[in-house]
Formats: C-alpha cells, sequence, structure tokens
C-alpha cells in the first residue's frame, strides 16, 4: 500500500541551503557577541564613556548607515536639482 504522492524512499534529499547559511549566520552572531564582550573606554568629542566592544561596533555601523543613506538622498536631490 504505497502513497502515489509520496517521493521513492531512495530518491535523493536536497540541501537546504537557506537554512543552512542561516545557522552560520546565527553561529557568527554568537560569535561576535561572545568575543566582543570586552569592555573599552571610548572618547567622544564632549565626554568619555566606558561601552563594550559590541556596543561600539554597533554604533560605529549604524553611524555608517545613517551617514549613506542621508549621502545618498542628499545626491539624488542635487542631481534632481542641477536637472531642471
Amino acid at each position: 500500500m504505497e502513497r502515489e504522492d509520496l517521493p521513492p524512499a531512495s530518491a535523493k534529499r536536497e540541501i537546504p541551503w537557506t537554512l543552512v547559511g542561516f545557522a552560520v549566520l546565527a553561529v557568527y552572531a554568537v560569535l561576535i557577541i561572545v568575543l566582543n564582550r570586552e569592555q573599552v573606554d571610548i572618547s567622544f568629542v564632549f565626554f568619555s564613556a566606558r561601552i563594550s566592544k559590541l556596543v561600539l561596533i554597533l554604533l560605529c555601523l549604524g553611524i555608517g548607515f545613517a551617514s549613506g543613506f542621508l549621502f545618498d538622498r542628499w545626491s539624488h536631490r542635487r542631481k534632481r536639482f542641477s536637472a531642471q
């Protein structure tokens, strides 16, 4: 009594590459968190703070993304006004 809608048992199973990719990224994220827990002194222009390396990395990423977004908007606006 074999069902027709099931593949044969000898059929090769495909590797779920998306799931493997997410697992690798999850392990990488955990390693970044664990290895960057050390506290460091950071000097901003007007004050100093003692924060973890991970917070410093996230702060730099945030500043970089915000700068890129603002530069892109400025660039598009400049091109649009120069075309008129």
